[in-house]
C-alpha cells in the first residue's frame, strides 16, 4: 500500500465544503453575485496542521477575499466559519496598514 499523499490533491468532502460555503454566505452577508470556493490545502508554516481548509471569496465588485481556517475540512464548524469571517471584516474595516489577515 503507498502511504504518499498527494498534497496538490483534492481533500474533504462535498457535504461539508457545501455547508461551508452556506456559513460563509450567511456570515457575510453575501449575495447570490458572490462565488464561494471552499479547499483544504497543505499548510507549510511553523506550528499550522498539515491541512487547512482555505474559503474564497470572489466577487465582481470587489477584490478577492482569502479565509484560511486551521483545521482540516472536516473539523471546521459553522462557529469556526463565524469567527474566521469576524476576523475577516475586523481586517477590511481597520484603518491600520498591519491589520491582521484572517487566520492561516
Amino acid at each position: 500500500m503507498n502511504s504518499f499523499v498527494n498534497p496538490l490533491g483534492r481533500h474533504g468532502n462535498p457535504e461539508r465544503a457545501a455547508a461551508i460555503k452556506i456559513w460563509t454566505r450567511q456570515s457575510l452577508g453575501l449575495g447570490g453575485e458572490a462565488m464561494v470556493s471552499v479547499n483544504e490545502l497543505p499548510c507549510v508554516k511553523p506550528n499550522c496542521p498539515r491541512v487547512r481548509t482555505v474559503i474564497l471569496v470572489l466577487s465582481e465588485h470587489a477584490a478577492t477575499r482569502e479565509i484560511a481556517i486551521r483545521k482540516p475540512m472536516a473539523d471546521v464548524d459553522e462557529i469556526d466559519v463565524q469567527n474566521a469571517c469576524l476576523d475577516l471584516v475586523m481586517g477590511v474595516l481597520s484603518d491600520e496598514p498591519d491589520s491582521p489577515k484572517a487566520p492561516s
